[in-house]
């Protein structure tokens, strides 16, 4: 049978009233040495007998359970006869001694017979759950069954005990071969069969079978649901390997296509240049130069935009680096909102300490206020209002963007941070200069400078953006 790297264990059945077992065991025990010890003491006999027989009797008894209560009587019986035949050569004997080193030798077979490795509790314990049965030692009739192994078929417990093993299998000589190897005492581990259950349907699974003196014990793996999980898993596994796949494939795309569209670019904008700046040359009039300088402004927009999908793909195969430097918050800050003339079109409200410094890439950090500010004014309505405030802890600092604009539904959150896309791409507007790459920018170069990004928003009410750094060492606050 094909081995599995899986190995179950084999399940343990304990004997009925497996107290009255241990308590008649261990007083057994108890007792016999007791007598053994009174009587040395009182009839000075020597107590000091060869304890080798043990070895063979526990070696048999753990390998070949089945076998033990022969090994133990074959070495009663051999104990008794060289002790006689020594007697008949002048050796002093004690009957007495030898009836209770015989009785001595019964108890350790049966006590390693009875009580496996694992105690009786753990036993019962690992088997209440688990797909498990136990035979009848040489007709192999199905003893009893764990609800589990019930379940596994169809059957109900009840109709399980008493039934030939051979009806729930499907293979004679899977049957033939598992039982024959129980029946010579052998430990059976990873065999593969198949059963069939009580609606007549294929059930495969891995049994394992440990030999007993009076029950065999066996244990069922359900390989259908090994076999589901391991679909699962490889179905997850190849829509992962997908996912990568075409991410690799769209940074690849960006990549070209922004190469492709940059190129073209240069020379029309500056032709444009060259148009619009020296018109009485080329004989162009006001009207014809309005309509250059139209073409020129959405060329250098159709550039900004090219600009950012390569500054993507650099972000996103990881050649760009981070050169952090002490940062003057506020300066940044202010520095973004006079570079959009954000005053003009917002209510801005700053709550930042003068002396607060951050330590960021200071070029990267501008890109990632600006998109946060531009993102809280363009996604707004009058009156628009937009908090800009720092906190901060031992270990974090903190960066506040707050908005009282349309806010984002719940199920859009997470997606805003993905390239090219647009909450409000029904009411796309050029005017805007939006493709859906300023947040994905921001970001990529909050994680590049060791900072997070989260955001919360209510719909009609507002979102908030929280940039959050890890204090570095030297930041002065």
């Amino acid at each position: 049978m094909a081995e599995r790297g899986f190995c179950p264990e084999p399940a343990f059945f304990p004997p009925c009233g497996s107290r009255l077992y241990r308590i008649g065991i261990n007083g057994g025990f108890v007792a016999i040495l007791a007598i053994i010890l009174i009587y040395s003491i009182l009839f000075a006999a020597g107590i000091a007998f060869s304890h080798l027989y043990y070895i063979p009797l526990v070696a048999i008894a753990v390998w070949y359970s089945n076998r033990s209560i022969w090994t133990a009587a074959a070495l009663s019986l051999a104990y008794t006869t060289v002790t006689l035949y020594l007697a008949f050569d002048g050796y002093i004997i004690d009957p007495v001694m030898i009836f209770l080193f015989t009785l001595l030798y019964l108890w350790g077979m049966t006590a390693v017979t009875l009580f496996q490795p694992r105690g009786f509790q753990d036993m019962t314990r690992s088997t209440r759950n688990n797909p498990a049965f136990t035979l009848e030692r040489t007709s192999f009739m199905i003893t009893s069954a764990t609800p589990a192994f019930a379940a596994l078929l169809g059957y109900t417990r009840e109709a399980l005990e008493g039934m030939e093993i051979g009806l729930i299998w499907t293979s004679d000589s899977d049957r033939q071969a598992f039982c024959g190897m129980l029946g010579r005492g052998v430990e059976v581990r990873n065999f593969e069969t198949v059963f069939t259950g009580m609606a007549g349907n294929a059930v495969p699974v891995l049994l394992a079978g440990r030999p007993d003196q009076m029950e065999h014990s066996c244990s069922a793996l359900d390989l259908s649901s090994l076999a589901s999980y391991r679909a699962a898993r490889t179905g997850e596994e190849e829509a992962t390997r997908k996912i990568a796949v075409e991410e690799t494939w769209r940074q690849d795309f960006v990549t070209t296509a922004a190469h492709e569209l940059r190129t073209p670019l240069q020379p029309v904008l500056g032709y444009l240049h060259l148009l619009i700046e020296d018109r009485e040359r080329y004989g162009i009039g006001d009207d014809a130069g309005r309509l250059l300088k139209i073409c020129l402004d959405n060329v250098h927009r159709e550039r900004i935009i090219v600009n950012r999908m390569l500054e993507l793909s650099l972000l996103d195969s990881g050649k760009v680096a981070c050169a952090p430097e002490q940062v003057h918050l506020r300066g940044l800050v202010c520095e973004v909102l006079a570079h959009h003339d954000v005053g003009s079109t917002a209510e801005v409200r700053l709550y930042i300490p003068d002396d607060a410094c951050i330590s960021v890439n200071r070029e990267q950090f501008f890109l990632v206020l600006e998109s946060l500010v531009l993102n809280a004014v363009q996604y707004n309505r009058p009156p628009r209002r937009v908090e800009i405030a720092y906190q901060e802890d031992e270990d974090y600092q903190a960066i506040i963007v707050r908005d009282n604009g349309i806010g984002i539904e719940p199920e859009k959150l997470k997606a805003i941070f993905k390239p090219f896309y647009l909450a409000d791409e029904q009411d796309l507007s050029r005017d805007y200069d939006r493709m859906g790459l300023g947040l994905p920018i921001a970001e990529r170069y909050v994680r590049l400078n060791g900072g997070t990004i989260a955001v919360e928003s209510r719909v009609g009410e507002g979102s908030t953006f929280t940039v959050a750094l890890q204090k570095r060492g030297g930041d002065g606050i």
